[in-house]
C-alpha cells in the first residue's frame, strides 16, 4: 500500500466519522414502537418536577456566593478564611460525587435525592442556630456532601427520563435549572442582606429546600432502571466496583469529559477574577456580565438549539468551541464594558450547545445501571475545573497580569479542540478496524 493510499484512508475515516456523527444528529430516528423522535415527550410530570427542585435547591445555595464572604467578615473573619469557607463546599461535594454515583447505581435515584434535599434543610436550619466561624466551616462542609448528592440524583434523574432519542435536546432543557440559579440567586441574595439582613437569608434557604424536599416525595420510585429484580444491592456493588474504572477510562466518556474541563477551568478565571479585572480597568457595572451570560445560554437553549439539532453534531461542538474560546481572548483585550458583554454573549451562547452535547456523548450507549456513575464523574470535572482553576488563575495573574492571564486561559480552552478530534478520530479507526475485520472473515483483502 502506497503513502499516499494510506493518507487517503485516514482522511476518508475521518471525513467518515463526521458523516456519521452529523448523521445520527440530522436523521430523525424512529423508536421500537414505530415513535418519530419528535413525538416522544419530554415534559413528563417527574421531569418537570425534577427541573423545579433543581431551580429550587440551586437557587437556596447560590443565594450565598456573593453574601457568604461578607457573612464571614461581620463575623470577625479575614479574607483567607472567606476563601476557606467558601471554597469547601466544592471540595465537600466533589469528594461525594463517586460514592453517590455508586449509590444511585445500586439504591436507585429518589431514595438519595431525598437525602440530599434532607442534609440541605438541616444545613440551612442550622446556619441561623450556630453563629461562629467554625461553625459556619463545618456546616458548609455538610452543605456541600447535601449538594453534590443532590445535583448528582437530579442529574442521573433526568437523563432517567429523557426518551433516548432526545438526550441532547431534553439535558438542553434539564441544564437551564442549572444555569438560571445562578443568575438570579446572586441578585436574592443580596438584596434579602441589604433589605432584612443574614438571618432572612438562611431562612429564604430553608424555605428553598424544603419545598424542593417536599416535591420531591412527590416522584415517582423507579429504582435502578434496567437492574434486574431479582439482584440484590451487595452482588451488584460487587460487580460495580469491580468495573467502575474501566468504565469511568472509556475515551467515550473520559474525553468529552476532559474537555469540558479544560473549558470550565479557563471559565473559572473569568468567574473568580473578572470583577477585580474590571476594577483595574477601569470599567464598571461588571456583574452585568454574569447576567448576560446567563440570559444568552437561556435565550440559545429555548429558541435555537431545537433548530440545531438537524445539523451534524461535530459542526456545533466546533462552532460552540470557537465561541467559548473567543470569549477569553475578547477579555483579555477588553477597552470597555460593551466588548465584557459580548464576551459573555458568546461564552452563553457556547456554553448553551457545548455542555448538553458532552454530556449526551458520555451518556450515549451507558446502560441505566451505570447512568450514577457515570454524571458524577461528568460532574466532578467541573467541580474540579471550577475549584483548582480559580486557584491556578490567582497564581497566574500575580505573575503576568489579568490580561495575560485571560490569553492563557484562552489558549486552555483551545485543548478542547484537541480532545474532541481526538474522539472523533479514535472513532473513524474503532469503524476502520470493524471493517477490516469483516473483509478478513470473509476472504476479502484489502486493496493496494
Amino acid at each position: 500500500m502506497t503513502i499516499r493510499s494510506v493518507a487517503r484512508t485516514a482522511s476518508g475515516n475521518i471525513a467518515e466519522e463526521l458523516a456519521q456523527q452529523g448523521r445520527r444528529t440530522a436523521v430523525v430516528p424512529r423508536t421500537g414502537s414505530g415513535q418519530d423522535v419528535g413525538e416522544q415527550r419530554i415534559w413528563s410530570k417527574d421531569f418537570i418536577l425534577v427541573m423545579v427542585i433543581t431551580t429550587f435547591a440551586s437557587t437556596a445555595i447560590t443565594t450565598q456566593m456573593g453574601t457568604l464572604p461578607l457573612y464571614v467578615a461581620s463575623l470577625g473573619g479575614s479574607t483567607a478564611v472567606s476563601g476557606a469557607i467558601v471554597g469547601v463546599l466544592g471540595i465537600s461535594a466533589l469528594i461525594f460525587r463517586f460514592p453517590t454515583g455508586v449509590l444511585l447505581d445500586t439504591y436507585g435515584r429518589r431514595a438519595l435525592l431525598i437525602i440530599g434535599l434532607a442534609i440541605l434543610l438541616i444545613d440551612f436550619s442550622l446556619l441561623n442556630v450556630f453563629r461562629t466561624l467554625l461553625m459556619l466551616f463545618c456546616l458548609r462542609l455538610l452543605q456541600g456532601i447535601g449538594n453534590g448528592i443532590q445535583t448528582t440524583s437530579t442529574s442521573t434523574l433526568a437523563a432517567d427520563l429523557i426518551p433516548p432519542g432526545r438526550l441532547q435536546t431534553g439535558l438542553g432543557y434539564f441544564s437551564l435549572a442549572q444555569v438560571v440559579p445562578s443568575a438570579i440567586g446572586p441578585l436574592i441574595g443580596l438584596s434579602v442582606v441589604e433589605h432584612f439582613g443574614y438571618r432572612m437569608l438562611f431562612a429564604v434557604g430553608v424555605v428553598l429546600t424544603a419545598a424542593a424536599l417536599a416535591l420531591s416525595l412527590l416522584l415517582t420510585d423507579r429504582g435502578v432502571p434496567g437492574r434486574n429484580a431479582t439482584a440484590t444491592p451487595e452482588r451488584g456493588e460487587r460487580t460495580r466496583s469491580g468495573d467502575s474504572l474501566a468504565l469511568l477510562m472509556r475515551p467515550s466518556i473520559l474525553l468529552p469529559s476532559a474537555v469540558m474541563f479544560v473549558v470550565f477551568c479557563a471559565a473559572a478565571g473569568v468567574t473568580a477574577f473578572v470583577a477585580q479585572f474590571a476594577v483595574e480597568a477601569g470599567i464598571a457595572d461588571v456583574g452585568v456580565y454574569f447576567v448576560v451570560a446567563s440570559a444568552s445560554t437561556v435565550i440559545v437553549r429555548l429558541f435555537v438549539s431545537p433548530l440545531l439539532i438537524r445539523f451534524r453534531q461535530p459542526a456545533v461542538v466546533l462552532a460552540s468551541l470557537t465561541m467559548v474560546c473567543a470569549t477569553f481572548f475578547l477579555v483579555a483585550n477588553a477597552p470597555n464594558l460593551g466588548v465584557l458583554l459580548l464576551a459573555a454573549a458568546l461564552y452563553g451562547a457556547g456554553q448553551a450547545n457545548l455542555q448538553p452535547m458532552m454530556n449526551t456523548l458520555v451518556l450515549d450507549g451507558i446502560e441505566p445501571g451505570q447512568r450514577g456513575r457515570v454524571t458524577a464523574f461528568f460532574s466532578a470535572s467541573a467541580d474540579v475545573a471550577y475549584g483548582g482553576g480559580a486557584l491556578l488563575w490567582g497564581i497566574v495573574a500575580g505573575w503576568c497580569g489579568f490580561r495575560s492571564m485571560y490569553v492563557i486561559c484562552g489558549v486552555c480552552a483551545l485543548l478542547g479542540f484537541v480532545f474532541y478530534l481526538w474522539l472523533l478520530i479514535g472513532r473513524s479507526h474503532e469503524r476502520s478496524g470493524g471493517r477490516s475485520s469483516e473483509r478478513r472473515s470473509s476472504g476479502v483483502q484489502p486493496a493496494e
